[in-house]
């Protein structure tokens, strides 16, 4: 790659920054797609590994995530909704355990928080076919002990549980106890004063926590009592009944121990928290990655979205669009572009009228690649490849400053320079206006030299020009092709679609022809185009030529579409072929399963009434029969599939048990006894270990019943 030479003479590679620059980013509207994704996104995590992607991330870990991202899609196609919801950011609230005890609702955001992670983490462990989410959350902490201790001290609320500590509970009934006599001492209080036309109204109110009635002022003499408050036309006081501040400091008193207890078991519930914080942060970056992935996946479904291949040196694009203008005009109404940058050619040269589309084919560009770069889906057609580019940048808009002092060319200029200064083999560089904000022999002379450096050094390169120089240059030059954008010559209007190998006009005359420029005019301005050389009768030429070679390639890409389309169909028929068969293999399974169950169950259950009425001789024979049953069920190549299953079995393995139609989590395996103990939901259950099946039943079939 490219390096600097540094003032210590170690060499370097340029930073991130100057690699991919932020304003490229932002001319490309990155940020804005990024805030718009953010929107399907659930939980801080989420967002917080989103706001960490950048063109830069590295192909290994943009590879995790197009692969957990692919899975995500699948299962929201399936309208399988990962079980993300909006909570806390978990990462806000340990920095605060570290600082002070938690608040009952911070422990309950906390506990929300963990059993979201239980709750996701599960539902990606029962679908195994799910291979990158899964691997995501291998490394996942088990917070069950925490979570247990969460919900035993505080509710969904966040309000302190009286299982939290046995001092709580005995309290509150106290103070309740405490509250009602209270209520009843004021309420005889206040009948009494209303009978004696103290009281301006009989009914309770509240001064500093403390129940008090209002008294009419010329009364208050007459009311025995503390005086809280005082309206503000003086006319009414508010009195605590004497016969109610007793209970009421009693009260008080018991609420102030209460507190202290809260407080403690906040405290103590905190340092366990914080004990366990590097597991929680853990699980929540894990959180975050998932959240992430289905995030993805449902912007994806909103704008045809996908992500693209990595694999390859080639810049492909498929029917890329831009996702703004999908979300402002609808994605049928926007039109698709296809290009490919990197084979057969290393620059582009895209000419054609203003207002024809040239800035937003560099801006999409720019957007699919820095989006691919970041791991982030595409919204292009199958078929698209964005390889690791070692740079992204662009020289898009018009950067003139009054303030600066830059000229519409200076600032071309100053980001030519960091383009130059950053540029490397593999990089994409953008080019809007190429050669425009001065002379045009001397931008066309620029633009040239530039061009060639760039390609020199291996650099992709689109550029967007009007100079008739560039455009023929570009037909000289080797690994250089033209492209235009499509123009209607009848209606004299756009029709935004490239056209890649057809060099374009601008059309000026036909334009200003149907403006109503004075004929004169025009006829002078024509005889003038005439004079300065054939360059745009040569175009022309050429256009007609590559605009036949562009229909074949439209052709073979449509016949390459095809192709695929039958491929896909193949694999699909074969996927389904052998999910049929698995089925049958499995129903085959499941009645093997359900027939030796039954059989066992009379063979040594139902028959041992019939040998107690049997002879000598009889029950022999009967028994040796039994014993050839039990030998030929043992012979089965099911039997010896199942009982190398059973022997397999390990303590915390899930399997499947037909009784509840559910998969359960193996707590002890006693092969002695034949038994299993098994966690099913809250509870532990005990079960004959042939009860237990390694397959479940076909979709929509019930279970076999064991007798």
């Amino acid at each position: 790659g490219v390096v600097i030479l540094c003032s210590t003479g170690v060499t370097s590679t340029p930073p991130a920054a100057e690699l991919f620059p932020p304003a490229a980013q932002q001319a490309f509207g990155l940020v804005e797609v990024v805030n718009w994704i953010a929107e399907s996104v659930d939980t801080p995590a989420g967002n917080n590994e989103l706001r960490k992607l950048c063109p830069s991330i590295g192909a290994a870990r943009r590879q995790r995530l197009a692969a957990r991202g692919g899975e995500a899609l699948a299962a929201v196609a399936g309208q399988e909704n990962c079980p993300t919801r909006p909570c806390a950011d978990l990462s806000q609230l340990l920095a605060w355990s570290a600082q002070r005890a938690l608040a009952g609702e911070e422990l309950a955001a906390i506990s929300s928080g963990i059993s979201q992670f239980q709750e996701v983490f599960g539902w990606i462990c029962i679908r195994p076919h799910m291979v990158a989410l899964n691997a995501c959350c291998e490394q996942a902490a088990d917070l069950g002990d925490l979570s247990k201790l969460l919900h035993l001290t505080v509710d969904h609320r966040g309000e302190v549980l009286d299982s939290a500590d046995v001092a709580i509970g005995p309290l509150r009934a106290d103070i309740r106890a405490a509250e009602r006599k209270r209520a009843q001492l004021i309420g005889d209080v206040a009948e009494k004063w209303r009978a004696q036309g103290l009281l301006e109204s009989p009914r309770p109110t509240t001064r500093g926590e403390r129940p008090v009635l209002a008294v009419k002022a010329t009364s208050a003499g007459r009311a025995k009592g503390v005086l809280h408050d005082r309206s503000r036309s003086g006319d009414t006081v508010f009195i605590e009944p004497e016969a109610a501040v007793f209970v009421s400091n009693k009260i008080t008193s018991m609420q102030a121990r209460l507190a202290q207890v809260i407080q403690r078991v906040l405290l103590e519930c905190t340092r366990s928290v914080l004990h366990r914080r590097f597991d929680i942060e853990h699980s929540e970056n894990i959180l975050g990655k998932i959240d992430l992935a289905f995030g993805c996946a449902k912007w994806s479904q909103k704008c045809s979205a996908a992500w693209p291949d990595s694999v390859g040196q080639a810049l492909v694009l498929r029917q890329l669009r831009h996702p703004l203008l999908i979300r402002q005009l609808g994605f049928e109404n926007v039109i698709p572009l296809d290009l490919e940058l990197g084979g057969d050619f290393d620059l582009m040269v895209v000419t054609g009228p203003n207002t024809g589309g040239k800035t937003v084919v560099l801006k999409t560009v720019g957007l699919a690649a820095c989006m691919g770069a970041c791991g982030l889906p595409v919204t292009a057609a199958e078929g698209t490849v964005i390889p690791s580019l070692p740079g992204i940048d662009a020289d898009i808009g018009d950067q003139q400053s009054l303030e600066s002092s830059l000229s519409t060319f200076s600032g071309h200029l100053q980001r030519i320079l960091r383009i130059l200064e950053n540029a490397q083999a593999g990089s994409l560089v953008l080019l809007d206006e190429l050669g425009t904000g001065t002379d045009p022999k001397e931008g066309s002379a620029l633009g040239r030299a530039l061009l060639e450096e760039l390609l020199a050094r291996g650099v992709l390169v689109i550029a967007n020009t009007h100079l008739g120089a560039l455009k023929v240059f570009s037909i000289e030059l080797a690994r250089a092709e033209n492209a235009s954008m499509e123009f209607d010559p009848k209606s004299l209007s756009p029709n935004y679609r490239l056209l890649v190998g057809v060099p374009g006009a601008s059309h000026a005359l036909e334009v200003a022809d149907q403006l109503g420029l004075p004929k004169a005019i025009l006829e002078r301005a024509q005889e003038l185009c005439t004079r300065e050389g054939g360059a745009e009768d040569l175009l022309a030429e050429v256009a007609e030529v590559r605009r036949h070679a562009e229909n074949m390639r439209s052709n073979a890409r449509e016949a390459e579409a095809d192709a695929r389309d039958s491929l896909r169909s193949a694999e699909e028929q074969e996927q389904a072929s052998r999910f049929r068969a698995g089925l049958r293999e499995r129903e085959a399974q499941m009645a093997y399963r359900d027939l030796r169950a039954r059989l066992v169950h009379l063979l040594e259950v139902e028959s041992q009434s019939a040998l107690g009425q049997m002879s000598g001789p009889a029950r022999a024979a009967f028994t040796q029969l039994r014993d050839q049953l039990n030998q030929a069920c043992q012979e089965s190549d099911l039997q010896e599939l199942w009982t190398t299953f059973i022997k397999g079995i390990k303590r915390g393995e899930t399997v499947y048990l037909p009784r509840y139609r559910e998969r359960v989590r193996v707590i002890k395996i006693d092969r002695k006894r034949h038994r299993a103990r098994l966690q099913h939901g809250q509870l532990e259950i005990e079960v004959h270990l042939s009860e237990i099946s390694w397959v479940e039943p076909p979709p929509g079939e019930d279970p076999p019943s064991i007798a």
